[in-house]
């Protein structure tokens, strides 16, 4: 006799189809992630083409519901699909368990940077917790300068002298990305605005890499003027965009930076 209290494979597919929406349209990242397929399984399907266009990229590759949960059944079948499942779970929750210790020492750098005072007033004892939010040092400024200068580069943008657009309107980067080697533990936490945690405990790392996202022109430290430039002579206005990826491999001290780039006439 089996145990009935274990879900059989059958079940467990029932509930991963029950999670999925049957009249949703479905990017072809999201395809790959949720139905467990390759670009080559979708190669296949039909797809109907959402956004692009001149000076924005291709479009985006929608496909049908019933498509793919065929192709991944097919390819899969129900035993395969249960696999896939319990390895992605099983990855889910040590991802949990991983943010949930970094939530722990953040918790603990909060503590740490904070203090409390008490005073009597004329409605009764009030306590005022003060945290202290590091500032860089010289050679963290200088860092954030020297990243934001690579990244209008990057862009087209030129430090000094007349600004001369390379890429003409639709034809204007649409993504950037920025690698600097040699960085160590304790630069990429001061980077990160926590200095203090040299072992970055309070950080979640994800295979070889610790992954953060910030506002641009807070990572940058600089107003959001700083991150625009008016092309005079094309009437065209190019402009970072409002968030930056970070991403640290600490055996081999690499950080890249990456984001968009938007583009628009006046």
């Amino acid at each position: 006799m089996g145990d009935d209290s274990y879900p059989s494979a059958r079940d467990l597919v029932d509930d991963w189809i029950d999670g999925l929406d049957p009249y949703d349209m479905v990017s072809s990242a999201a395809a790959k992630r949720e139905y467990f397929l390759t670009a080559s399984d979708l190669a296949t399907l039909l797809y109907e083409p959402v956004g692009g266009g001149v000076g924005i990229g291709s479009a985006t590759k929608y496909y049908m519901h019933r498509h793919l949960l065929q192709t991944s059944l097919r390819k899969h079948g129900a035993d395969g699909v249960v696999k896939k499942l319990e390895a992605r779970n099983k990855r889910e929750e040590k991802k949990r368990m991983k943010e949930e210790q970094a939530q722990q020492a953040r918790k603990r750098l909060m503590a740490a940077a904070s203090t409390s005072t008490t005073e009597m007033t004329h409605i009764g004892r009030v306590t005022t917790t003060t945290i202290r939010i590091p500032r860089d040092s010289q050679e963290i400024k200088n860092l954030r300068r020297g990243l934001l200068n690579m990244v209008k580069e990057n862009m087209g943008f030129k430090t000094e002298g007349v600004i001369v657009l390379p890429y003409y309107y639709g034809r204007a980067p649409k993504n950037w990305r920025i690698e600097t080697p040699g960085i160590s533990k304790a630069t990429f936490a001061a980077l990160m605005f926590r200095p203090t945690d040299v072992d970055l405990e309070s950080f979640v790392q994800n295979g070889a890499y610790y992954t953060e996202k910030y506002r641009a022109s807070n990572f940058f430290g600089v107003d959001e003027t700083r991150l625009t430039k008016y092309f005079e002579p094309e009437y065209v206005t190019q402009k970072i965009g409002s968030s930056v990826t970070v991403r640290y491999k600490p055996s081999t001290m690499e950080l890249s930076i990456s984001g968009c780039a938007e583009m628009f006439g006046r």
